[in-house]
């Protein structure tokens, strides 16, 4: 129960503010209800059950490892692990996209002199700031996607100017962190691929993409999340981490509450406030706390907690969960967490510095749409081979694959 409580204190303590504010009376249950986006809760846990039904079927493992036997160099090996974090995480969210290319990034560094702690620092690094370009790539993205009442091109033309330079910089680091050495090949175990989950997990994903693009609300993406998650996943349900949804339901709540006692003042600047606030209490909750005085400056907030995703292990959850997967996966050099650290703060200057390079203030501004909108609105016994590549002089003398 403790280290229940202390996995999901953002969620327990947004809770006890929203009673508090409710209890209080600043603010009424009537005025609760409005404030509450419905559609977002919807389709963030019709998204969450989709991605887990795409990463049980196993065709997410196939593609990477399909990908990755094509490359012949530890480079261009480090360059595609990168490149598929970013583009994964625009489409399934950064956090799920790192379970997914940190074992396959371990797996060539323990056959192949390849350098493990860099290729997961820039593999965050490009979760962090390349899977930012759709409304898709995280929370904090897809609260002002809602909030905003932007369409989803709207969003990614907005967010590409500070992805590109992001790009820039993850490319330059590419280049300058390592040398590059040739590769053979390998097998490597993959869970089994499974078709009626995967055709479910596309279904679901489908219905969360018609949301998105304003074509039906969240409910159709969450009742089919709701039967196809609890026929196919069964019990692996009760796994998937949900928490994301009470803590905006709550979230909602407390800024009303925050907006009744007036706590909010107009004039800050925004996208450094964003950034530095970002560092402190991690980038989701910065976005949900800063959204009140950021109507007619949504890409300002974008930017700054975007850049400020980099920094500090909490910045991002995605920080935090690399940092743990890299521990339980490998864990061989004692200094990555300041490696991590030291890194993430380089980048968290070059994202901070091209954010205020690009400008917010070019891009044309959405029009807010009202809180009340939307309320109406294990592993196989029998596992599947593939390949991957290794460098061949790190190749053990005996047959690899029996390793």
């Amino acid at each position: 129960m403790i280290a229940f409580t202390r996995r999901h204190w953002l969620t327990f303590a947004a809770g006890v503010l929203a009673v508090g504010f409710l209890v209080s009376g600043h603010v009424k249950p009537v005025a609760a209800a409005r404030a509450i986006d419905v559609d977002l809760l919807l389709v963030l846990f019709a998204l969450l059950t989709a991605i887990e039904l795409l990463r049980v079927s196993g065709y997410l493992h196939k593609a990477v490892a399909s990908t990755l036997s094509r490359f012949h160099s530890t480079r261009a090996l480090a360059l595609a692990l990168v490149m598929l974090s970013g583009v994964l995480a625009s489409l399934i969210t950064n956090d799920v996209t790192l379970f997914i290319i940190i074992p396959f990034t371990v797996v060539a560094g323990a056959f192949a002199d390849f350098d493990v702690e860099d290729a997961v620092v820039l593999e965050i690094v490009a979760s962090n700031l390349i899977g930012c370009l759709t409304p898709l790539g995280n929370p904090q993205n897809l609260f002002v996607f809602h909030q905003s009442g932007w369409s989803a091109v709207h969003f990614t033309r907005v967010m590409l100017p500070f992805v590109v330079w992001s790009l820039a910089g993850v490319l330059a680091a590419l280049f300058l962190l390592g040398r590059s050495r040739p590769l053979a090949t390998i097998e490597v175990d993959l869970p089994p691929q499974k078709h009626i989950t995967a055709t479910a997990g596309l279904i679901c994903f489908g219905l969360v993409l018609l949301e998105i693009a304003r074509l039906v609300n969240g409910w159709p993406a969450a009742i089919a999340a709701l039967i196809l998650g609890a026929l196919l996943l069964r019990r692996r349900i009760f796994s998937i981490d949900y928490s994301i949804v009470p803590l905006f339901f709550f979230a909602f709540i407390v800024v009303a509450g925050l907006r009744a006692v007036h706590v909010y003042r107009g004039g800050a600047n925004l996208y450094f406030v964003s950034i530095g606030l970002s560092q402190v209490i991690s980038n989701v909750p910065a976005t949900i706390l800063l959204s009140p005085i950021a109507a007619g400056r949504w890409q300002e907030l974008l930017y700054g907690v975007n850049a400020g995703g980099c920094g500090t292990i909490i910045a991002s959850l995605a920080n935090l969960l690399g940092w743990r997967i890299y521990l339980r996966e490998w864990n061989r050099d004692p200094r990555f967490f300041w490696r991590l650290t030291a890194l993430n703060f380089v980048f968290l200057a070059w994202a901070a510095i091209g954010g205020f390079i690009v400008g917010f203030d070019r891009a044309p501004r959405g029009i807010r749409r009202p809180a009340s909108s939307s309320a109406s609105s294990p592993r196989s016994p029998h596992p599947i081979r593939a390949s991957i590549p290794v460098a061949p002089s790190a190749l053990p003398r005996s047959n690899p694959s029996s390793d």
